[in-house]
């Protein structure tokens, strides 16, 4: 019964808080020096930063009292003092959860044209916001008073309060999960479609889909999570549910971590401007981005073969003369950029003969 997993509890809060930090810090530069454009998106990700913080925060804490350790090894005030915490825990999960996926939502509404995508993106973000307050809401209210969800397991306090049925809490927490996980598949699919039928190198294209589809990762730690849901009606609570707790902070740390690095393209630009340049125009007007920001590709496909500076910049200049009834007619006709966009100057000189 001496199994103790607080160290593992520990490990994932520290390690994916550390992570989240770094590409939201990295997210707040590209947008405040860089792209000098900070988005609805960007602040709602830094408030649910803020909260994975606070969720991360109140994780280490409650594995420093008891989480991930027996009943039977604690004392009343471990106890309780852990269950707190966990309550700290839900609060801080609910909320940056659902804002990480708002955020993440924007950020490809914004670059979504097509009208049957923005409608689907609508649709999953309303299931999973709807799901995520009522979850938040019954995490509130399930036991009365408050106090008595961590006072419960304290075999002093016992019978001293009221706690709904734990099946309730289950089914709101499955609901929200499956909701949570369609939402991030939804988001995983879509940056394919978008870059589909866009003139891109195959391998531009690959890059751009990658960096827009990366907030999906979180799903993966949402379906290893539900088939540890039934372990909330087990009495040894602090340990038999500490995979909902590591499962849970993956879940939110991934998402501010995935969304925060499909905004860095801008600054691996800087490192690799061949690669980046002209596939994903933004178009800003005084600071403020547009609603939706089409991707595209100057160059197409077939037109990759290199071609020379001087026809990139001049193309080719000739020079005609033509002898008429009153005079000459001199012509010097000069395209310029004779790829897309073509964009030609012609010169007309007439001489006359006194």
């Amino acid at each position: 019964m001496a199994e103790d997993r607080s160290l593992a509890v520990r490990a994932v809060a520290a390690v994916f808080l550390a992570l989240a930090s770094v590409t939201t810090m990295l997210r707040c530069y590209v947008r405040l020096r860089i792209v000098k454009a900070f988005g609805w998106d960007d602040g709602i990700m830094v408030l649910a930063y803020l909260f994975y913080i606070f969720f991360s925060g109140a994780m280490i804490g409650g594995s420093l009292w008891g989480t991930g350790k027996h009943l039977v090894d604690l004392t009343n005030h471990q106890r309780t003092t852990a269950m707190e915490y966990w309550f700290y825990c839900d609060i801080g999960y609910a909320v940056g959860s659902i804002l990480c996926k708002i955020s993440v939502a924007i950020f490809i509404l914004r670059i979504t044209i097509d009208r049957i995508h923005r409608i689907v993106i609508f649709v999953v973000l309303a299931f999973v916001v709807t799901a995520g307050l009522a979850f938040f809401i019954l995490l509130l209210v399930q036991c009365h008073p408050i106090a008595y969800f961590w006072l419960r397991l304290s075999t002093v306090e016992q019978g001293k309060g009221s706690c709904i049925n734990i099946n309730i809490v289950m089914d709101s927490l499955y609901a929200f999960s499956a909701t949570s996980a369609l939402f991030d598949m939804t988001i995983a699919v879509l940056p394919i479609l978008l870059v589909r039928k866009l003139k891109m190198h195959r391998d531009v294209k690959i890059a751009v889909a990658s960096l827009l589809g990366m907030a999906c990762v979180a799903s993966v730690a949402v379906i290893a999570r539900i088939p540890f849901i039934p372990t909330l009606r087990n009495e040894d609570w602090l340990y038999e549910t500490v995979n909902i707790a590591i499962f849970s902070n993956i879940e939110t740390g991934l998402g501010i971590f995935a969304g925060s690095m499909a905004t860095l393209r801008p600054l691996l630009r800087q490192f690799r401007p061949s690669t980046y340049q002209h596939t994903w125009p933004s178009s800003s007007r005084g600071g403020q981005r547009s609603k939706s920001m089409p991707l595209q590709s100057t160059p197409r496909e077939e037109d990759s073969r290199p071609i020379p500076l001087e026809d990139r910049l001049y193309g080719s200049t000739f020079f005609t003369v033509e002898a008429g009834n009153d005079g000459y007619f001199a012509g010097d006709q000069a395209p310029i950029l004779p790829k897309q966009p073509q964009i030609s100057v012609k010169r007309e000189v007439h001489v006359t003969t006194v």
